[in-house]
């Protein structure tokens, strides 16, 4: 597959149309919501902020560039080990779950749109159970497997999730579009910085602590009115 091509395809991946079912978690976001700490959009850039300094730059960044690597080699083992190295990682249960559910839904479309790519054999480890099927791991391992370089896939990553978390923001403060807009754009150095990072990190560098986001991420499943999965 041409550069073009494969760059389409990671953006495609990272769409909010592509079914991933993103659109359902918030990842503890809500639970700030209820307890009356996102009161306006400057609240929602300091949580994202955060959420990508603790859980994002180097965690799933490190799992996204790792499996891209791996998959350049055609190393499904090396894949299988990060699938089951960030399922240790991700403490509450919800954050595990969604993780799980958005890597399987995105191997299952793209197994069918890319049947020459690691997708398919991704797609066994699943149902032979070999595999947790993590989103970060899925997404940088087909990534790689399609031809994309380290660079566009980190950047692709991180704004999808955090383009995922300002719809969130936006249902639950509530804000306009027009102040979604804004929180993209005030994040896009934070996006940035934390890409251009997660470039010269590896294994070693692996590392989470966001234990305010991880306790409400927790708290989620038993609030009275929930409108998002997490």
């Amino acid at each position: 597959m041409d550069k073009p091509e494969a760059f389409l395809t990671a953006l495609q991946m990272g769409d909010s149309f592509f079914p991933t079912g993103a659109f359902a978690y918030s990842s503890g976001l809500e639970t700030f919501a209820a307890d009356g700490l996102l009161p306006d959009r400057e609240g929602l850039v300091r949580f994202i902020e955060s959420y990508l300094v603790g859980l994002v730059a180097r965690s799933d960044l490190i799992f996204v560039k790792l499996a891209l690597l791996s998959a350049t080699r055609a190393d499904v083992e090396g894949i299988r080990r990060l699938d089951h190295l960030v399922h240790a990682m991700k403490c509450p249960r919800e954050l595990r779950l969604a993780s799980m559910q958005m890597g399987r839904q995105l191997l299952q479309v793209m197994k069918g749109l890319y049947p020459a790519s690691l997708a398919p054999r991704l797609g066994q480890g699943l149902d032979r159970r070999e595999l947790k099927g993590h989103h970060p791991v899925m997404f940088g391992a087909v990534c790689g497997s399609v031809g994309m370089d380290v660079e566009s896939t980190l950047l692709t990553y991180v704004y999808a999730t955090v383009s995922s978390l300002v719809s969130a923001g936006v249902r639950l403060i509530p804000l306009g579009h027009s102040d979604g807009q804004a929180a993209l754009h005030k994040l896009k150095r934070p996006m940035t910085r934390v890409a251009e990072e997660a470039v010269r990190l590896f294994e070693a560098d692996i590392a989470t602590f966001a234990p305010a986001i991880e306790i409400r991420a927790m708290q989620h499943e038993s609030l009275h009115t929930r409108l998002f999965k997490s």
